[in-house]
């Protein structure tokens, strides 16, 4: 970010803990990009500017670890920089649109000039996400393994590791082998980053997916429908999806598209099957639907998830999960000053997914400040170019 923003005091906020999972009436005071302290009444920095919250909610800004952003790089990527001063939401992390190919154009066009913080899985596959989003088109990014290149992805994530948090390979639904798994497993091994892995209805089974998996290691599109995904024909829980819980796997959203069926997401919160992070898997095919993350966060309200375990999965939960603890998602001194602040709609509010299943919620999270390193994000004006007629 260019220069250093004013002096900032943001007063008379609920402040948010995440790890007491509680909010406090409070003000935070911002110098230098970082959060310089937190109290009851603080005051105003002599020179700075001063932000009356209102008694709005103010959280760590929102860390969505699954969405795809390579902005005009991959049909499907979302501009995150727009998306983040109207969301409350200051960290992206790219959920493998990028192998090691194309990481680099991804970085110096998208992530570098960025106002907003992105973040990155690097994909097994060398391609990436780039065969992946024309209507019609039946070419997986893992169909052909001479793209699964070992050596390539340990040097690309080797020489870009303030930006790479881990290698992503996607099991999708019909693919022959898993190949993409045992490559991915090596370079995670190599580079001691964690391994994210899609999943979904059909083959290959979870079964089968999990002894390639540690602790550490994220799942995501957990409560994606399907007879052979997370419950089991009685609507439980399968025990393999206990097991790895078990083991210290870490389970994510990736909300929309067909990845998440509302019934069978109910019903596992229900059986205390909660998700460790929320996301959205952002696309330009799904944003109509999606939304953001306030929007994933008052969804899963409304599956019976509590407002504040949904945001602590939404901050802290992630950036811990990313490694980044010491850098971003807790309101807390020297920390990152990001900030999502936040105001309660009350009304009837109905969510879809595209099971055709309907949640109605009775409040909804609003973003209302978006504040990124101590400086407040004006708007960005979309540049309305858009490639729906050929996307999934």
């Amino acid at each position: 970010m260019a220069g250093q923003p004013v002096p900032l005091l943001v007063k008379n906020g609920l402040l948010f803990d995440p790890e007491k999972r509680s909010f406090r009436r409070g003000d935070l005071l911002v110098r230098e990009g970082r959060i310089a302290q937190v109290g009851a009444t603080l005051e105003p920095p002599t020179g700075g500017a001063t932000l009356d919250a209102g008694g709005r909610l103010v959280c760590p800004g929102l860390v969505d670890c699954h969405l795809h952003c390579f902005y005009r790089g991959q049909v499907l990527g979302v501009d995150a920089d727009a998306l983040a001063p109207i969301s409350g939401t200051t960290t992206f992390v790219d959920a493998g649109s990028c192998g090691a190919l194309n990481f680099l154009g991804f970085r110096e066009y998208v992530i570098q000039p960025a106002t907003a913080r992105i973040l990155a899985f690097l994909n097994i596959s060398a391609i990436g996400l780039q065969s992946v989003g024309i209507d019609r088109n039946e070419i997986g990014e893992n169909d052909d393994e001479r793209l699964l290149h070992v050596a390539a992805a340990v040097e690309m994530i080797e020489k870009n590791r303030d930006v790479i948090v881990g290698v992503k390979a996607r099991m999708y639904t019909g693919l022959r082998s898993l190949a993409a798994l045992t490559h991915a497993r090596e370079v995670a091994d190599r580079v001691r980053l964690p391994l994210m892995v899609h999943i979904a209805s059909g083959m290959p089974p979870f079964h089968d997916i999990l002894p390639l998996l540690k602790p550490g290691d994220i799942v995501t599109h957990i409560y994606h429908g399907g007879s052979d995904a997370l419950l089991d024909g009685d609507g439980r829980v399968r025990s393999e999806f206990a097991e790895a819980r078990a083991r210290g796997i870490r389970f994510d959203v990736g909300l929309d598209r067909v990845h998440t069926d509302f019934q069978v997401a109910r019903a596992a919160l229900a059986q205390g099957f909660a998700p460790d992070s929320l996301s959205t898997d952002l696309t330009v095919s799904n944003q109509h639907m999606t939304v953001d993350m306030p929007t994933t966060i008052s969804k899963f309200v409304g599956l019976g998830l509590g407002l504040e375990d949904a945001l602590a999965k939404s901050t802290a939960a992630p950036a811990a999960m990313l490694g980044r603890a010491g850098d971003f998602g807790l309101l807390q001194e020297g920390l990152a000053a990001d900030l999502g602040i936040f105001e309660i709609r009350e009304g009837e509010h109905t969510f879809s997914d595209t099971y055709g299943h309907t949640i109605t919620t009775h409040t909804r999270l609003m973003p209302w400040r978006t504040i990124r390193s101590g400086a407040t994000l004006p708007p960005v004006e979309p540049d309305g170019k858009r490639y729906d007629f050929v996307l999934k």
